[in-house]
């Protein structure tokens, strides 16, 4: 061992004798290029090391324990505000695909409160197949959210919007046979005109106006009355009669009376006969009532917030969240669970509950062809039967049925057919 020791020794001192310059030829390459990698990236990476170090010794100047600089740094506000606004984007983001029917049902809240009577409210709302009739109006579709619109929107299908009114809540209707001729009805212990209306399918109107009443006519067992097979009047024909002019009276096409009542033609109409005007509805008496006026009159202001035919606003607040037209058969206005719904103008309740997608509804009927729908209540005050006069309060605002949002959805139908409320409400 010491042997070998000795001439391994022995062996670099000879090189170092003869091949000292031949290695000093080789050295000098690699310590050039040693010099030059020093001072290219050794000495750049040293000054960021020293400039990182200074900065964070600057940060974390204001502690002094290592455990506490996160706590009492300066800094760390800052970095938790930004943490947290990630966070929010972040999850508002994820949640703009929900749907509000949807909205909660994954929390514990709700899987605590819902049960299978939570979700048969849903399945009658989509499914109670009320008929559309008189209308080709359809209600706001679910299938399409315009997410600029107020939240309070309506979510009814074609099969649940109805401009078929009265009836019994939450009740499928019957199957009324059709009838040709006018029959006479007896009236029973415990009848409505509006019960009888709904047990011929008729509207009230049809039936006052066929026996000269009034919404606030009485009847009483063992009164007869007179149904007419449809909706429309009577009219008997007078020697002045023409076919367009009587159609012109009651506001229908000629061509339908003549059908209906299986006219030859035009001309042949005999004076005392009386024909089915289907869908007619008596003229205005106010229109043939001629009133004058003092001349004081005409310099005196008419008094303010006095509606023009009886009609008032149907609610307190006047924020309307969706006006009548395209798909949307009524008028939505905002509310609250403190605001009401009021009788836009005098009339007789026909309806009063729950009415598919239109949740807690109240219908009036007003005796000239008008009926009012007032839906979406958190609470009905008016029973079926009840006499109401314009102002009266009949309901508290909500949001049951198809609703997202607490308001009012009011509806005015003439006839069986869908109106603008802004045409008579302002």
């Amino acid at each position: 061992m010491v042997r070998a020791s000795l001439l391994f020794l022995r062996s670099l001192i000879l090189i170092k004798r003869h091949g000292g310059p031949i290695l000093k030829l080789i050295n000098k390459p690699v310590h050039i290029a040693w010099l030059f990698f020093v001072r290219s990236v050794g000495v750049p990476i040293y000054r960021v090391s020293l400039l990182i170090k200074r900065l964070i010794a600057r940060v974390a100047k204001p502690t002094k324990h290592k455990l506490l600089t996160i706590i009492t740094n300066r800094y760390s506000a800052h970095i938790i505000m930004i943490i947290l606004v990630l966070i929010v984007v972040s999850t508002n983001l994820n949640a703009r695909e929900a749907k509000a029917e949807t909205f909660g049902q994954k929390s514990i809240l709700y899987s605590l409160i819902a049960d299978d009577n939570l979700q048969g409210i849903e399945i009658v709302a989509a499914g109670d197949g009320v008929a559309r009739l008189g209308s080709t109006s359809s209600y706001f579709s679910d299938i399409k959210i315009d997410s600029r619109s107020h939240v309070d929107l309506d979510f009814l299908s074609d099969q649940q919007i109805t401009s078929k009114t009265g009836g019994v809540p939450e009740i499928q209707e019957r199957l009324i046979p059709k009838r040709e001729k006018t029959e006479v009805y007896v009236i029973q212990e415990g009848d409505t005109l509006g019960h009888v209306a709904e047990l011929f399918g008729l509207n009230l109107s049809t039936i006052l106006w066929s026996n000269n009443l009034s919404f606030r006519s009485t009847i009483q067992p063992g009164d007869s009355i007179k149904v007419l097979p449809m909706d429309g009047v009577i009219h008997k024909v007078k020697s002045v009669d023409t076919l367009s002019r009587i159609a012109r009276k009651y506001n229908v096409e000629s061509k339908d009376v003549k059908k209906y009542n299986k006219l030859a033609s035009a001309d042949s109409l005999s004076i005392g006969k009386e024909l089915m005007i289907p869908g007619g509805e008596p003229p205005s008496r106010s229109s043939s009532v001629r009133r004058t006026a003092s001349v004081a009159s005409l310099f005196v202001p008419p008094p303010k917030n006095v509606p023009s035919g009886g009609w008032v606003w149907p609610t307190d607040w006047r924020v309307i969240t969706q006006y009548y037209g395209w798909k949307h058969t009524g008028l939505d206005v905002d509310g609250d669970y403190s605001t009401h719904s009021y009788a836009s103008r005098e009339g007789r309740v026909i309806y009063s509950g729950w009415r598919g997608g239109y949740g807690l509804t109240v219908e009036i009927d007003h005796g000239d062809g008008y009926v009012t729908r007032y839906a979406h209540h958190s609470k009905n005050f008016v029973r079926v039967g009840e006499i109401v006069n314009a102002g009266d309060a009949i309901a508290r605002t909500g949001s049951t049925g198809r609703s997202t949002g607490t308001h009012i959805h009011f509806e005015v139908i003439k006839n069986g057919r869908f109106q603008n409320p802004l045409d008579y409400i302002r």
